[in-house]
């Protein structure tokens, strides 16, 4: 702005602030389209949106009024507000979540005593429904030869034997699938207090030791299953996955169906018997094929079962039947 025009705006307002012995009340400035500072006793209609200062008679400024914004300076200030508020509101959780990480355990020796006790608390569950399978097994194959007896001899298998040997199979197929659920529990459950450490380590300034990495590395992850969705894919790789169970288990197939096949039970530790199912997700989420181990004995625990060699036949289950041709 030139020198003149200041000039003259300083002019303009000595004069309301002089030849009026009745000032206004009010005097306003503003800024007008040609970049000009304008002093008057009201606001014209084209400055009213615009920013301006209220001054009193006496020239000092008694507030300042902002330009009306727009619609969409109106809607990114509130997003931008919204997004504060939830920054604020995690920022918050994650204090109230380290108070209690704090509060709930006093060293990481609590926090992995507390894992260890729920997976050991799901193993126990894993191992009695493991029990169950074997059971009913046993009746399935009572069952059937009672079947295979009467057709032999040529009588009518009755329908209560019918309906006996399909209640089992889905009793067999039902306690398959809580296995699976409680497996991938166990991976939650690792998942939830590897992070919790991390975040305790850090809140405590700790540095874990390279024989607690150790220690509380990832348990076997869930390498033995599989999941399909339509069912010539999951025709396939029940195909590949008997193959599987043929190839690597060293007890012999003791019954087998479209559904579940397994081999008889272990007699030592370096028999490896396996169980592998076709587990429908009732929900609709697709088909997974699970592989598992058998043991000798389900009163022991799951790591007991878990030998290396048996390991490792469930590690390669995966891979293997992705890489099938």
């Amino acid at each position: 702005m030139s020198l003149q025009s200041n000039l003259i705006s300083a002019s303009a307002l000595l004069c309301l602030l002089i030849t009026s012995s009745e000032a206004p009340a009010e005097l306003y400035r503003w800024v007008d389209e040609t970049g000009r500072v304008q002093y008057s006793d009201r606001i014209p209609p084209t400055a009213i949106d615009k920013a301006h200062v209220e001054l009193s008679n006496e020239g000092a400024v008694i507030r300042t009024i902002d330009p009306v914004k727009s619609a969409e300076e109106v809607r990114r200030e509130q997003e931008l507000q919204r997004l504060r508020d939830e920054r604020a509101e995690l920022l918050e959780r994650q204090r109230a979540a380290d108070r209690l990480l704090l509060r709930t355990y006093r060293s990481v020796d609590d926090l992995m005593m507390m894992r260890d006790g729920k997976l050991a608390a799901i193993d126990v569950m894993i191992q009695s429904t493991k029990g169950n399978i074997r059971r009913q097994q046993n009746r399935l194959n009572r069952l059937q030869a009672d079947a295979a007896n009467l057709e032999r001899v040529g009588k009518p298998v009755h329908p209560a034997l019918i309906r006996d040997v399909t209640a089992t199979e889905n009793g067999i197929e039902d306690d398959l699938g809580a296995i699976l659920r409680h497996e991938r529990a166990k991976q939650d459950i690792y998942e939830k207090f590897a992070a919790e450490l991390e975040r305790f380590r850090r809140l405590k300034d700790i540095q874990a030791t390279p024989q607690e990495v150790a220690q509380e590395a990832q348990p076997m992850q869930l390498d033995n299953l599989i999941v399909c969705t339509t069912p010539a894919e999951c025709d396939q790789l029940w195909r590949q996955a008997v193959s599987y169970v043929e190839t690597h288990a060293t007890m012999p197939v003791e019954s087998s169906s479209d559904k579940v096949m397994l081999t008889l039970p272990p007699t030592s530790d370096e028999d490896i018997s396996l169980i592998v199912s076709r587990i429908r997700d009732k929900t609709g989420g697709g088909t997974t094929i699970f592989l598992d181990l058998q043991c000798a004995s389900y009163t022991a625990t799951v790591s007991s079962c878990r030998t290396p060699a048996r390991v490792v036949v469930l590690k390669g289950f995966r891979s293997a039947l992705n890489n099938a041709p």
